[in-house]
């Protein structure tokens, strides 16, 4: 379902802040994990290749489609991954805001692996 001309509007400078927001949150978390260095360099890399990958789904399905049809949805997406505040969603109107009224957030988090030793 399009969203209004005027809620379209919002939506692009909704997208560049989450969008900024998503890569910076994808830079701490790598550089987290880098210096995570309780674990081995094997196991960092490994954690660093699926944030990457697992992150590059999301980037794709929040923000590659890029049309006023599709626009609910990125924001649903956007919502879920905590990349907007609810101050700044309050500028959409209030038939956009009821459409994601029901996203629930989840924050991302990282997921820590715990190293295993492999026998030489």
């Amino acid at each position: 379902m399009p969203i209004l001309e005027s809620d379209w509007k919002k939506f692009k400078e909704l997208r560049k802040i989450a969008l900024d927001r998503f890569c910076l949150g994808v830079l701490a978390d790598a550089e987290t994990i880098a210096q995570h260095s309780a674990l081995s360099p094997h196991a960092r890399y490994g954690m660093l290749y699926r944030l990457t990958r697992d992150r590059d789904k999301d980037i794709v399905q929040t923000f590659d489609l890029y049309s006023r049809s599709s626009a609910l949805r990125a924001l649903r997406w956007m919502v879920k991954h905590d990349l907007l505040t609810d101050a700044e969603l309050s500028v959409l109107s209030e038939e956009a805001r009821e459409e994601i009224a029901d996203v629930v957030r989840q924050p991302y988090e990282l997921e820590w692996v715990e190293e295993i030793e492999r026998p030489d």
